[in-house]
């Protein structure tokens, strides 16, 4: 979208005014000035131009360390550190969504490497049999983490630093 300097150089000149006092011939000294300003409002364009991509994570280049900042990463030293695995990271959670449901566990987990089923318990009522187990409130998500305990310390901090729904995780290796 941007110009090209001889294209503001004629923007520029088309808004002088007409007559005697302001030549239009090509080397008078009032256009060799308007071309001295043509350059800079191209590279102003262009800058706008590119700032159009800081907006969004997943386009961002320059304003990288500023969408961690925001969005609160990296989360505990889990993830990679080249420029597209932090990026990746930035747009994973700015557009993350699902809160406590399982499926959202999983993949926020998943994102970062670490396996993990989600088990969900569902409260003892009336209605249930008499067999069924009696699960305490704090057991109502159960993580079972596929990996070594390094995987369960990042998932244990991951959770908790989310803090999905306010939820208090415990891990148990």
């Amino acid at each position: 979208m941007a110009h090209s300097v001889e294209q503001w150089a004629d923007y520029l000149s088309s808004q002088m005014p007409r007559g005697k006092a302001w030549p239009t011939d090509p080397d008078s000294s009032i256009q060799l000035y308007i071309k001295g300003f043509a350059p800079r409002l191209a590279e102003a364009e262009f800058s706008a131009d590119q700032l159009l991509l800081e907006m969004r994570p997943e386009t961002t280049v320059q304003l990288l360390t500023d969408w961690e900042e925001y969005l609160g990463l990296p989360e505990c030293n889990v993830g990679g550190n080249t420029f597209d695995e932090r990026r990746a990271a930035a747009t994973e959670k700015y557009h993350r969504k699902g809160g406590v449901q399982l499926w959202s566990i999983e993949e926020t987990l998943a994102f970062y490497g670490i396996t993990v089923i989600v088990y969900e318990h569902w409260p003892h009522h009336c209605l249930r049999g008499c067999d069924y187990p009696l699960w305490p409130d704090e057991y109502r998500l159960t993580v079972i983490i596929d990996g070594s305990s390094a995987d369960a310390n990042a998932a244990q901090c991951l959770l908790s630093k989310l803090a999905i729904g306010g939820i208090q995780y415990i891990v148990e290796v």
